[in-house]
């Protein structure tokens, strides 16, 4: 489990011309909630921040996070949850926690690291990774940084699932469909297999214009009357 540790300042003062003069003077806006709990708005400085989120892009980090309100601090665990990005520059302009308890369990999202090349992409087969994380329930001190999947057994046509991958000890997924399908090795489809398709497709196509056509009911035959008796 990665953990690291933050830094924050409780906001009293909320609004947009508020942030932008906070953002300026170095600091990034966030709020920090939870289960049962208060929302409260918070400030981060801005380098220790974009060092922690450097951290959390490589995987799940729990932060024991202390929020100084005056001369006060509390500390608690949370866990990045969403992180705000200027369209145009790419800088983080807010960020999201949500609180969690040490012992008691909460679900999050990890994600999931692929290991190995498969044996089946020598062979002209291709990797489908189907996910790219999995959504798992433990206590806060059991939270892996990433989970592994292990392709470099994957022959052409063979498949891996929820079943393949080691959830350490204390970690569950909550999908409980073991045969998910989380990646496969397919065999490329060739130009010449897309162009038979198209064909098919099209002969099929018009095959029931033709059907349509003959399907035009004739006119009944008029009979010409009897002459009327004189």
């Amino acid at each position: 489990m990665a953990m690291t540790e933050l830094t924050a300042d409780r906001r009293r003062y909320t609004g947009k011309e508020i942030n932008k003069k906070r953002r300026v003077e170095g600091k990034i806006p966030g709020v920090i909630y939870g289960k049962g709990l208060e929302t409260r708005s918070i400030e981060f400085h801005c380098k220790p921040l974009e060092k922690f989120l450097a951290a959390a892009r490589r995987g799940t980090v729990v932060v024991k996070m202390t929020v100084q309100d005056g001369a006060e601090g509390k500390e608690s665990y949370a866990v990045l949850k969403e992180t705000q990005l200027h369209p145009l520059t790419g800088r983080v302009t807010h960020v999201d926690f949500y609180e969690v308890a040490l012992g008691k369990k909460f679900r999050v999202e990890v994600p999931l690291r692929i290991k190995g090349k498969a044996i089946g992409i020598e062979l002209g087969g291709v990797l489908d990774v189907v996910t790219r994380s999995l959504e798992i329930e433990c206590t806060p001190d059991q939270v892996p940084e990433y989970l592994e999947l292990d392709v470099a057994s994957l022959g052409v046509g063979d498949t891996l699932h929820l079943a393949d991958v080691h959830f350490p000890e204390g970690v569950t997924p909550i999908e409980k469909d073991l045969r998910m399908t989380l990646a496969a090795v397919h065999t490329p489809r060739t130009e010449t297999a897309a162009a038979t398709e198209v064909s098919a497709e099209g002969a099929e196509v018009a095959s029931v214009a033709e059907g349509k056509a003959k399907e035009v009911k004739p006119q009944k035959e008029v009979k010409p009357q009897k002459d009327a008796k004189k």
